[in-house]
């Protein structure tokens, strides 16, 4: 799972996508969550970290733990991903 962030109409948005193969698709990309406006995003992490009884349901049903909770945080506060060290920027 990594995330994206995608640009429509001016606005960025933040999904949280997977990679899975899928015949007769060319586009092998599924959103398993959508974050919402990235300025809220962060905003909503930190307050389901705070309170982490309150984390959707979706990411929890898909495997998502409070470990990746606080990587994808950190993603968000430094411009860098955690795990692959590419520049992730909130704007392009």
């Amino acid at each position: 799972m990594y995330l994206e962030r995608v640009k429509s109409k001016e606005v960025y948005y933040l999904y949280l996508k997977q990679y899975e193969v899928r015949p007769y698709y060319s586009n092998n990309k599924v959103t398993i969550y959508s974050f919402g406006r990235i300025e809220n995003a962060l905003k909503d992490m930190i307050s389901w970290r705070k309170d982490f009884t309150t984390f959707p349901h979706e990411l929890k049903k898909n495997g998502c733990t409070k470990k990746e909770l606080d990587l994808w945080i950190e993603t968000l506060e430094t411009g860098t991903h955690t795990r692959t060290g590419k520049k992730f920027s909130l704007v392009m």
